[in-house]
């Protein structure tokens, strides 16, 4: 009789057929534990030291896998309703981890509006970094003699789009991180400067001057309905002459058609204020040739995550599009939209966010052209690296910025971040949702085309239908099940 030989198992076959006999068993005890959960509590106590019984390949000891399938189900069911009643050419995309729950139409390329402001945030956090920022400079051609600049005092902008003065800054209801120009002021002054023979001129040459993209409807412009600051790298005030003392709306404010010569003359005020005795009338231009200016005072900007914080939170279309150009700016050119735009792109390319069929005009969502997908917006909210630093920066639902007035007294106060978005023809909310079980998932939702009147309330709808996630058997019902101690079986001796 030959002799068995027994060959050795293929060890990688091990994992891979484990995984599989998980999930099939997975999949048979979820439905069964859903049956019988709610008739069914069988309550163990265990002493301290209970060793826990289950054995070591059971499913058990994954909890959370076994209760996804009934979850899954479940929250489907409960975004069945919430869902027809939304209308044709409706996006919408639920996401936990980077796991796609829930979708329709993900896919499909879609006029955000201001939702457009995620792909921005994200992208600078992650070409910028999180921490930089941006300077402004005050210089001069050759160092001041006994407190007296020869020449002109030039005041360069770095692209900081929260260079403020105290006035323009108190009207924000939020509280906001922002630059005070008297600062720099103060700087001069500490410096040693009493006089200036020249003027103050402002410096814009960082980015160029595009004031308004040309792709942007023209009730966008300046008039009526402005929606931006004149764009600008030396932008004081966001570029406004004049603009209402309570009211932070662009539509009540005037633009300076020379921004960088308004912050020139209020810089110039300032410094007057101060004692400095100033010859020339504030001015723009670009620094003069000289081999080396000198700097006499610097001022930088909040960190881009709260410039990326205060675009979210008040839905600023020109800290927007300043970020864009600032992505845009290299070594040897000035920064541009066009270039910022292909920059981010490629930001979101390389961080593994899917960008088929997606077309940014404009860093803000002002320009109805823009395309991007609801796959792509809940894709940027679970960024693996920089995700967090985005969803911490959303406006709360009931309680800051442009989500105060959202799911006023529904359960999704303080559990919803977004962003909002409206233009004609478009409405979009895309965040994420802190479940009362302990869950965060992302979201995306746009609308294009003829809304109903109540869509808002119909977005509200379907992102409250997703509070009971995840309902399914309680994870604790699924956990090892301690050792309960059995007598030792008898054996007989022989």
């Amino acid at each position: 009789m030959r002799p068995v030989t027994w060959r050795p198992v293929n060890r990688r076959l091990v994992l891979p057929l484990t995984l599989l006999t998980v999930a099939v068993i997975a999949g048979l005890q979820a439905q069964r534990t859903d049956r019988v959960a709610a008739a069914t509590q069988v309550e163990v106590s265990a002493a301290d030291s209970a060793e826990v019984g289950t054995p070591l390949f059971s499913v058990r000891r994954i909890p959370e896998f076994l209760q996804a399938p009934t979850a899954h189900r479940r929250l489907r069911e409960a975004l069945a309703e919430p869902v027809a009643a939304l209308p044709p050419g409706t996006c919408l995309s639920v996401a936990e981890f980077g796991h796609d729950l829930f979708s329709v139409d993900a896919a499909t390329p879609m006029a955000p509006a201001s939702a457009q402001k995620l792909l921005t945030g994200l992208a600078a956090l992650r070409v910028l970094g999180p921490e930089a920022v941006l300077t402004t400079t005050v210089v001069v051609d050759e160092p001041p003699a006994n407190g007296v600049v020869r020449g002109d005092l030039w005041l360069v902008g770095g692209g900081d789009p929260l260079l403020m003065t105290a006035p323009y800054a108190d009207r924000f209801e939020d509280p906001i991180a922002w630059s005070n120009l008297a600062d720099l002021a103060d700087q001069v002054v500490s410096a040693g400067i009493i006089e200036v023979e020249g003027a103050v001129v402002g410096d814009e040459a960082r980015y160029d001057r595009i004031r308004y993209l040309g792709t942007w409807p023209d009730r966008f412009k300046p008039g009526w309905s402005i929606q931006s600051g004149p764009l600008s790298a030396l932008s004081v005030d966001d570029g406004f002459v004049n603009w209402d003392p309570v009211n932070p709306a662009a539509s009540l404010s005037v633009p300076a058609n020379d921004p960088a010569m308004l912050a020139a003359r209020l810089f110039d005020d300032l410094l007057e204020e101060r004692g400095v005795v100033i010859r020339g009338r504030p001015d723009s231009g670009t620094v003069s040739g000289v081999t080396e200016q000198h700097t006499v005072a610097s001022l930088d900007s909040p960190p881009v995550r709260l410039l990326v914080e205060q675009m979210l939170v008040e839905s600023d279309n020109t800290t927007a599009e300043l970020l864009v150009k600032e992505m845009g700016r290299t070594t040897t050119e000035r920064g541009t939209t066009v270039r910022g735009l292909s920059v981010l792109l490629d930001a979101l390319e390389a961080a593994g966010h899917p960008i088929d069929g997606v077309v940014p005009h404009d860093g803000s969502g002002l320009d109805p052209d823009n395309r991007l997908t609801c796959g792509l917006l809940a894709s940027v909210l679970d960024d693996r690296d920089l995700g967090a630093s985005l969803v911490e920066s959303l406006p709360v639902a009931g309680d800051r910025g442009t989500m105060k007035k959202r799911f006023g007294g529904t359960a999704g106060e303080g559990r919803v971040r977004a962003k909002t978005g409206t233009l004609r023809g478009v409405t979009s909310l895309a965040g994420v949702l802190d479940t009362p079980g302990g869950r965060r998932l992302a979201f995306a939702l746009v609308s294009n085309g003829e809304l109903p009147y109540e869509i808002r309330e119909l977005h509200e709808d379907l992102v409250l239908s997703m509070l009971s996630y995840p309902a399914g058997p309680g994870v604790d019902l699924l956990s090892p099940l301690p050792v309960v101690d059995l007598p030792m079986p008898q054996t007989s001796g022989g």
